[in-house]
Formats: structure tokens, C-alpha cells, sequence
């Protein structure tokens, strides 16, 4: 099985990189698409979706200890296919449905049991949408479904735990054009489970938790364009946490507001501000928190496509790590894979990425006319030092949690193929002590194919 897919991943790379050589061979690519396009709408009422990913993982370090065992780690392959389809009812009512697995092999560590894991198959996508509800300006989604709200900085991911496999919420969306499209309530209610078989038991099921416990939740988000690329977001997210399943979970409520103001300062600059103060209680303590994540973007406007930001991120944290601000649903590894995840886990509960000054510049840059490249650095410091040496691994005093350098290559021969290869790299600094005080690194290679 494994042959046979490689073999087909080589075939698709070869014959999408290739370029026209004579009036035959455009011909066949042409073919190609109108083969590709009649498999995607084989009739007017039926859409098949698919896509797959592929990819080739390395780690080393990133619980920051080189002596630890299995600090070394190598995936390959760790492969996600998707396949689904979207069946029109009527003009104004659509019914969607997708599978995906995302299996993975440890080649490195070889105590890693099982060496082959998650290979089972969900049901990440199971919904009823229904446009101009009522005779209104209203679409209700009801059922599993995907949600991005804002800059998805806290509303993006509903399974944390099983990282890029899926980001689902179990849902009953509601969303009110205002003003046109240029001003849009969303009223959004929200019943999500940690164990994956809860509504659909899975093919093959693994037993493999989407969160550490239930989580209801509800989201009152209105955004408002105020420009070509200027607006304002205004948000309330409730998050209730209920029946605990691992014991790092929580039990509790969290109440958090918003505001997100984003436009054009001059043809050059952008910019994006983001506010979110918090309050509440986990774990029978009183939370009260605070966020902000703040862009400045310089456009170079030339034919590279130039683009720097400056940036800055805070999460506020406290003496309990039940005051930590609380991510809501935006536990995903937006910026970082080596720290968000793994290297925040060492002192909380991963992806909480909580106890945050995050100070940045990122540059990208179009390599070529189907290449872009995308560069950051970024110094992380804690808001405060937390663990004061009573967990392994924290200093007694020190704030400096490190450097991160970070690169990408994006590189898409064709509309439905895109190959990518990512590095990162941290420097830890005097937050953690010198038993975790070595470098940690990622590679990781991605093929990415759309239907």
C-alpha cells in the first residue's frame, strides 16, 4: 500500500512540473484539466472534494533536553487525504460530508508503540446549510463543520489534540448579512466532545481524544468592513469546559470580549490591533486575563511582492497557571510548529501558548513567479516566571524564554499541487535551566494536492 501510494505521489509531482513542450503535450494538460473538472462536478448538483498531504517530519530537541530518551524523532510518512463531497438539495440548501485519516510512521524513536499510529478514519465534516432562512438575509449551518472567524487568532480549531488531522466544531451556526456583505452578525452555539467517536465512532477507532475534556461554547461575532481592506471585528466567546477526560483538563467557564481594528495606514502600511480581555474561573480559581496581537505591515509594492511585518504578541500569566489567558478555540500551531505544541508544553498544557511576549519580524518574498519564500525571528519572553524552579526544568529566576528563526519555501507548479519546506530553530534563554538548555530544531517537507 505504502509503494503503491508513493509511486502515485511521484506520478502526480512529475506530470504537474512539467512544462509544455509542443502543441501535443498541451493538448494532454488541457485534457487533463477538463478530466480533472468533470471528476470534481460529474453534475450540476454534486461537488467532490478531495485533497492530500504528505508529509516528511524531523525533531530534535524539543522538550530542550538532548540526553532525553527519544529526543530524536523522525516521521515518514505522515500522510492526510480528505475526500467528501457537497450535494445541492435545492438552490438555497446544501448538504456536505467528508472523511479524512492522517496516518503516521515513526521511523525514529524505535520505542515508539505503535511505530504506525492514528490510522483510523473520521467523519470531520457532516452539515446541513440553508441560505435565505425565512425569507432573510440568513444562513444556518447545523451539524460538524469548519469555523475561522476574524484572524483566527482565537476562533479557528475545535480538535486541538490531533493537530492538522482536523479542526472541526460540532455546531449550529447562524449568520446574518446586515448591511449587504459588509457587515455580517454570527450567532454561534457550540457542543464539541474530546473523545472522536462520541457522535460518529470512527473506522478502525484508535481511541485518539480531540481535547482534554467536553467543551460547550458560545460566539457573538460581528464584523464590519469599513474600506477595500479596512474593518472592525467586535466578539464575545463563551467557553464552558465540562466532563474531564485527561488529567491535565480543565473544569470551569471563561468569558472572553473583543475588538479587532484592521486597514490602511498608506499605500505601504497596513496594520492589525487585537484586544481581548478575559474573565471567569478554572479549576476552581478566579481568572482574570488579558491578550493582544498587533501587526505592522510595510508593502514594498514591487514585482517580488516584497512584504515585512512587525509584530507583537502578549498572553498574560500568573503565579497559578489557571490564570493563564485562555486560547478559547485558537490552540493551534499558528506561528510555530517546534514551540507552539511542544516546547510550551514544558511548563503548561500544550498549545495553551499562554504567559506570552512575543516580538517578531517576518519577511516574505517571491523567489520566482511560482515560488515565495517567508522568513521570520522572533524573541519570546514570559510574562512571568511561573514554575521559580519547582518544576524540572524551569530556572529559579529569568524571564528570556529564547529565539525562534523560522523559513519556508512555497513552491506551486500548478493550481492543485504545492510542495513546501519548512526549518525552524530555538535557542532557549534563561527561563529554562540548564537541564533543558539545548537547541531544538524542525524540518519537515509537505506535498499538497487539491482535486
Amino acid at each position: 500500500m505504502r509503494t503503491i501510494f508513493f509511486c502515485a505521489v511521484i506520478v502526480l509531482w512529475f506530470c504537474a512540473t512539467q512544462p509544455a513542450r509542443s502543441a501535443s503535450v498541451t493538448d494532454a494538460n488541457s485534457g487533463r484539466k477538463d478530466f480533472l473538472s468533470q471528476l470534481k462536478n460529474p453534475t450540476d448538483w454534486l461537488e467532490i472534494q478531495a485533497d492530500l498531504r504528505l508529509r516528511a517530519e524531523y525533531y530534535n530537541n524539543k522538550r530542550l533536553d538532548k540526553n532525553a530518551r527519544g529526543h530524536e524523532q523522525l516521521i515518514f510518512p505522515r500522510y492526510r487525504l480528505r475526500a467528501g463531497a457537497k450535494v445541492k438539495i435545492t438552490d438555497d440548501v446544501d448538504f456536505n460530508i467528508r472523511f479524512v485519516t492522517e496516518p503516521r510512521y515513526y521511523i525514529q524513536p524505535k520505542s515508539q508503540d505503535p511505530q504506525f499510529d492514528r490510522n483510523e478514519i473520521l467523519i470531520d465534516r457532516f452539515n446541513l446549510v440553508v441560505r435565505n432562512a425565512f425569507d432573510l438575509p440568513l444562513t444556518i449551518t447545523a451539524g460538524r463543520q469548519d469555523i475561522i472567524l476574524g484572524s483566527g487568532w482565537l476562533i479557528c480549531d475545535g480538535t486541538p489534540l490531533d493537530g492538522g488531522r482536523t479542526a472541526f466544531f460540532d455546531a449550529l451556526r447562524f449568520t446574518y448579512d446586515i448591511d449587504g456583505k459588509d457587515s455580517v452578525l454570527d450567532l454561534i452555539l457550540i457542543d464539541n466532545h474530546a473523545d472522536s467517536g462520541k457522535i460518529f465512532n470512527p473506522f478502525h477507532d484508535r481511541d485518539f481524544d480531540l481535547t482534554e475534556q467536553d467543551e460547550k461554547g458560545f460566539i457573538a461575532y460581528w464584523s464590519k468592513k469599513t474600506g477595500k481592506k479596512s474593518g472592525l471585528d467586535l466578539y464575545y466567546i463563551y467557553k464552558q469546559y465540562t466532563e474531564q477526560v485527561a488529567a491535565n483538563s480543565y473544569e470551569g467557564e471563561v468569558h472572553t470580549l473583543g475588538l479587532r481594528k484592521y486597514g490602511t495606514l498608506t499605500d505601504h502600511w497596513d496594520y492589525s490591533m487585537e484586544f481581548a480581555p478575559q474573565f471567569g474561573h478554572k479549576n476552581g480559581n478566579s481568572l482574570g486575563s488579558f491578550a493582544t496581537n498587533d501587526q505592522l505591515i510595510y508593502n514594498f509594492n514591487d514585482e517580488k511582492n516584497n512584504m515585512l511585518t512587525l509584530g507583537y504578541e502578549y498572553l498574560s500569566g500568573g503565579d497559578d497557571r489557571n490564570n493563564n489567558f485562555d486560547k478559547c478555540f485558537g490552540r493551534v500551531d499558528t506561528w510555530s510548529v517546534l514551540y507552539q505544541g511542544n516546547l510550551d508544553a514544558i511548563d503548561g498544557r500544550s498549545y495553551d501558548n499562554a504567559n506570552l511576549h512575543r516580538l517578531y519580524v517576518d519577511w516574505e518574498t517571491d523567489v520566482t513567479k511560482k515560488a515565495r519564500l517567508l522568513s521570520g525571528y522572533a524573541l519570546l519572553f514570559a510574562d512571568d516566571n511561573t514554575s521559580a524552579g519547582r518544576t524540572n526544568g524551569m530556572s529559579k529566576s529569568g524571564n528570556f524564554k529564547g529565539q525562534l528563526l523560522k523559513t519556508m519555501l512555497k513552491y506551486k507548479p500548478c493550481k492543485n499541487i504545492e510542495h513546501r519546506l519548512e526549518a525552524e530553530l530555538f535557542l532557549p534563554g534563561n527561563f529554562y535551566s540548564q537541564a533543558k538548555n539545548d537547541p531544538a530544531v524542525f524540518l519537515r517537507y509537505g506535498f499538497y494536492w487539491t482535486l
